[in-house]
């Protein structure tokens, strides 16, 4: 027997669904689940998708479990029609199947609600990477700064002691010069000596 395929949607999410009934059977279905899926939250808009989930599946398994009993009882009894009993058979297979497609919906947002876990811890793990990194790079940044100050302190002292360096080379520079100058009088006054008693033996 062939299947139905249909697309349907329960809270806002597409689901597609395959059965041998017909496709307004499985229509009516979706929309039951998406029915109560929506009043549940509207009677408590605190319950996040999955907790609305589980409590559809809850509702309807238990309206299905109370239909079971009904029909149990029915069969035990020959006081009612069996077209009744066959239209409780068939809301019971239509809850059985509701409670089913909840069941595989809870299934889908739990897988869900793990992928975002397990990006969620990633993102953390990167967090931490980088906040260590920072952390690092912030250490470096702090001694940098320590050494730099440390250089400038050193330069300006080396600057001192160069400017003292070239002070003291300008006046050895100076006395140099003056020395010079010295020696070439003395020299002089040692010619003219010389000149002058080279005349008086001469005389």
């Amino acid at each position: 027997m062939n299947k139905n395929k249909v697309v349907v949607k329960i809270n806002g999410v597409e689901y597609t669904l395959m059965g041998e009934d017909t496709e307004d059977y499985l229509f009516s279905i979706a929309n039951y689940v998406d029915k109560k899926v929506k009043e549940i939250l509207t009677s408590n808009p605190k319950h996040n998708t999955t907790s609305s989930a589980v409590l559809t599946a809850l509702t309807v398994t238990d309206e299905m479990f109370k239909l079971k009993r009904e029909i149990e009882q029915i069969k035990k009894t020959t006081t009612i029609p069996s077209e009744k009993l066959k239209e409780l058979e068939a809301k019971y297979s239509e809850l059985y199947n509701q409670y089913i497609n909840v069941v595989e919906e809870n299934d889908k947002i739990k897988d869900g609600l793990e992928e975002i876990m397990n990006r969620e811890q990633q993102y953390i793990e990167r967090i931490n990477l980088f906040q260590a990194e920072l952390e690092k790079n912030n250490k470096e940044y702090e001694a940098l700064l320590k050494e730099n100050a440390y250089l400038r302190e050193r330069n300006s002292e080396v600057e001192q002691e160069l400017k003292e360096t070239k002070d003291m080379l300008n006046t050895l520079k100076e006395e140099l010069l003056e020395s010079q100058i010295e020696l070439v009088k003395v020299r002089k006054d040692l010619k003219d000596f010389k000149d002058m008693q080279n005349r008086r033996r001469t005389v």
